[in-house]
């Protein structure tokens, strides 16, 4: 039996993402799964279709007849400067608007990620945010703005990370009653790719005090941190990310305290009953958990199973599934 709380905390949050790693599907495979994921009983907590927007016409001629409406994200091409950047967004746009028109009321395209330049640094972080988020948001696309990562990639999360992720917190917070947010890479298929709790804690602090929304993307299929052997690091868990930002929001949580949350990796400290979410001695009511996920919006995850699955097995015998 499904609490509310639980059904708020999970509503819509998974974007299926099969075309990535570490699943990799053809377009065919994944866009199949998603189209059969609709009739799921589990649906409630499906939300988009993730796909890079220069594939949206490829999707043509696999739509079905028998669906209503299919929800997407589309993500940028993105670009190695700020000039190739502003170029690969209007024809990410042309695609976007192409796949509207051809299918109209059958699709729902709202949703763009794009990662900022390795290049953008400071002032040309402000200036890109604010010029694409004008032409996205004219088109009525939400945009999730991701932080430009060392060049090199040999470090994504080292030292230059954080300051480049303050720098477009800044920007978006001055982009106000605007259609933006923050995209925050919590993992990948080797060790390097997965942000430090303290990381996560530190962007959640950032995002939440600037009123910006946050969506995750990698790494996060399990619902407890642990750690994995395929990438021999932590996993970070969505309970763990998700519940410390639904608390973060409500509660006003220090870094510290959100830190730990994103550290836990016992079960039994994350409860749901009828009443709302908890972890040990922090709740969250129905009502909070309602409002904090307009802030946490969703993560990417390559799976849809393996989430459902390993929920299934950590409540089971406990109220909330």
């Amino acid at each position: 039996m499904t609490t509310e709380s639980f059904r708020l905390f999970m509503s819509r949050i998974i974007d299926y993402a099969g075309l990535y790693p570490p699943a990799n599907l053809s377009l065919e495979d994944a866009f199949r799964n998603f189209v059969e994921f609709q009739d799921s009983p589990d649906s409630w907590m499906l939300s988009r279709f993730v796909i890079p927007a220069k594939r949206l016409p490829h999707l043509s001629p696999l739509m079905p007849d028998s669906v209503n409406e299919l929800s997407f994200t589309a993500l940028g091409r993105s670009g190695a400067s700020a000039d190739e950047f502003l170029s690969n967004l209007e024809l990410d746009i042309a695609d976007i608007q192409a796949f509207r028109e051809t299918h109209s009321s059958r699709v729902l395209v709202d949703m763009f990620e794009t990662a900022l330049p390795a290049s953008a640094l400071n002032d040309t972080i402000h200036n890109l945010v604010k010029t694409s988020s004008d032409l996205l948001n004219k088109t009525g696309l939400t945009v999730f703005f991701e932080a430009p990562f060392d060049a090199a990639q040999d470090k994504p999360f080292g030292e230059g990370w954080q300051s480049r992720v303050d720098s477009l917190v800044r920007a978006l917070r001055k982009l106000k009653n605007r259609r933006v947010g923050f995209k925050l890479r919590t993992g990948g298929v080797i060790a390097n790719m997965f942000p430090s709790a303290e990381q996560i804690a530190r962007a959640i602090v950032s995002v939440r005090d600037a009123g910006v929304p946050i969506k995750c993307t990698a790494g996060l299929h399990h619902p407890i941190r642990h750690f994995n052997e395929s990438v021999q690091t932590k996993m970070h868990g969505f309970l763990n990310v998700f519940g410390a930002g639904i608390l973060a929001a409500a509660k006003n949580l220090s870094q510290a305290a959100i830190q730990s949350i994103l550290e836990d990796e016992d079960p039994e400290n994350f409860t749901f009953d009828s009443d709302g979410f908890a972890w040990k001695g922090l709740r969250a009511a129905a009502s909070e958990i309602a409002k904090a996920r307009l802030f946490a919006v969703s993560f990417g995850s390559c799976s849809f199973d393996e989430p459902r699955e390993d929920l299934r097995e950590l409540f089971r015998g406990r109220d909330a599934l």
